[in-house]
């Protein structure tokens, strides 16, 4: 820890908001990947037994189902059907509005990331180019008659913002696009197997729609 401090202290004070992005994106990596562990189920596995139920006619069984089996696509599903007897179209738009809800929670603090992946390296670049200034500045200050080694040593430390800044940087810019890819899938997967709902429903209680394809989309 104490090496942290003197790192710090050495790379100037621009060193203090690179370090408070390390902690907040470090914080935020963790939870998102306990939000993901959590998050990703067998979906496939709890999506055949509705099917089964949906052909049956028994939407009381969908229901508990989605209950007792808590996960996205059942959140979704459970909300299209808190109602009984709605039209086609209010299902859709229940499924649609649910499933947007769902992806929200899926971008949550991703944004933040990505601000910090963004910013980390400028922060570091902006302490480098102070530090560059001051260590010129001294070389103007002595009319060039100072000691190599302390320049050198100015130099140094003001490099170690924008070694500071990648540091951040990099692994923040590897986890957002990894978590981007679970989004994405998991959005695929949602999209997929509501759309397969609705034809389903379609067959058994909407006969008459059945030929027309289904405009739901998350």
């Amino acid at each position: 820890m104490s090496g942290i401090i003197d790192l710090i202290s050495k790379g100037g004070v621009v060193m203090i908001p690179i370090f408070i992005c390390s902690v907040a994106a470090l914080a935020i990596i963790i939870e998102r990947f306990i939000f993901f562990k959590k998050y990703f189920i067998d979906i496939e596995g709890f999506f055949d037994p509705i099917l089964k139920f949906v052909e049956d006619g028994n939407i009381d069984k969908v229901l508990d189902h989605c209950k007792r089996n808590p996960n996205p696509l059942g959140r979704i599903i459970e909300a299209g059907l808190d109602e009984k007897g709605v039209p086609r179209w209010k299902l859709e738009e229940k499924l649609s509005f649910a499933g947007q809800e769902e992806i929200n929670a899926l971008e949550k603090n991703m944004r933040g990331l990505e601000v910090i992946a963004t910013i980390s390296p400028l922060m570091g670049l902006l302490g480098t180019v102070i530090g560059m200034v001051q260590a010129f500045n001294k070389v103007a200050e002595y009319q060039g008659q100072v000691d190599p080694s302390l320049l050198a040593g100015g130099i140094w430390e003001a490099l170690l913002t924008t070694a500071a800044g990648l540091t951040v940087a990099i692994p923040a810019v590897v986890m957002l696009h990894f978590f981007d890819r679970k989004k994405e899938k998991m959005a695929f997967m949602l999209n997929k197997y509501g759309t397969q709902f609705i034809y389903t429903m379609d067959r058994k209680f909407y006969p008459e729609s059945a030929s027309q394809a289904s405009s739901w989309e998350i």
